[in-house]
């Protein structure tokens, strides 16, 4: 049983939830570059490939399919212009820049060599139970296929955001090319997955403090942002030294992408009132600034 002093605790910890929970916040889809940061680049040229002639073509296939169908880049193949791409450390020379146009500044360069691609039969004991409840066993056959390709991958400046990256994926099937298919379809996948930004989201606190301000905030929670912003900063400029309007307005200019102006109002409101969501708040704008510039390059 809980002694008095802890339950006063636990009731303390409970409501200090529930004031989060209810607390006014706003929430906003960011953009966040994937594990590996391609820039503002959204065009992706496979200007090489090596290995089975069947695999590769697969490769850029399913490549153009999975990217059209996550609708974020746009796959152009070009592996048949006589480009040839070798990998220096971290950057990549172009030994022969082939029949067509030069790379451009949006664009990424992809070289894809297959490195194994092929499924062997198997045999699996399955184990269980019958309506009797006594123990079973059965074979059941399969095909297991393993699938391995190294990606290079590179912008126009010819620094290397992949070198040479080695992805393996093991599929199964009930033939050899639905093996195979079904590991290089999970392979495609992780690579979009490594180079794809996504977006999340995020709920940005706001402070419910000033009464004053709730007609303001009911405004933005009803998704007119801009007219929010415009009446804050009246309201701000009426209240210079209320720390809460001057965060308010930085968590709607944090909203509205426009990251660095409301930096400079996190920091203001927390010199006047260090409430540690305003910390917390600023850290992840300062993450969401970051985040943009990165995707930008």
């Amino acid at each position: 049983m809980l002694s008095s002093r802890s339950l006063r605790h636990v009731v303390m910890a409970f409501a200090a939830t529930l004031a989060v929970g209810c607390a006014p916040s706003l929430k906003v889809n960011v953009l966040q570059p994937a594990r590996v940061n391609l820039g503002s680049a959204k065009r992706l040229t496979v200007v090489q490939t090596e290995g089975r002639k069947g695999a590769r073509d697969f490769m850029i296939d399913e490549l153009t399919r999975q990217a059209r169908g996550e609708g974020y880049f746009q796959v152009a193949d070009r592996s048949d212009e006589g480009i040839v791409v070798k990998v220096a450390g971290r950057g990549v020379q172009i030994l022969n820049t082939g029949s067509g146009p030069a790379q451009g500044q949006d664009e990424i360069g992809i070289r894809i060599d297959v490195n194994d691609w092929d499924a062997e039969k198997k045999t699996e004991t399955i184990k269980g139970t019958d309506s009797k409840g006594n123990a079973t066993e059965r074979e059941e056959k399969f095909y297991e296929a393993k699938t391995v390709v190294s990606v290079t991958a590179f912008n126009a400046a010819g620094k290397a955001l992949l070198a040479e990256e080695e992805y393996e994926m093991v599929g199964r099937g009930e033939d050899k090319d639905s093996a195979i298919g079904n590991a290089a379809r999970a392979l495609v996948g992780r690579i979009l997955f490594d180079i794809t930004p996504k977006y999340v989201t995020k709920a940005i606190r706001m402070d419910g403090d000033d009464k004053a301000q709730k007609p303001i905030i009911e405004v933005a929670e009803k998704g007119n942002v801009p007219r929010a912003i415009t009446e804050m900063e009246s309201y701000v400029q009426g209240n210079p030294q209320n720390s809460a309007a001057l965060y308010n307005l930085a968590v709607l200019l944090d909203a509205s992408g426009k990251y660095q102006e409301a930096l400079d109002l996190y920091t203001k409101a927390i010199s006047l009132s260090a409430k540690d969501y305003y910390v917390d708040m600023k850290a992840e704008c300062a993450k969401r600034l970051a985040d943009q510039q990165a995707l930008a390059q």
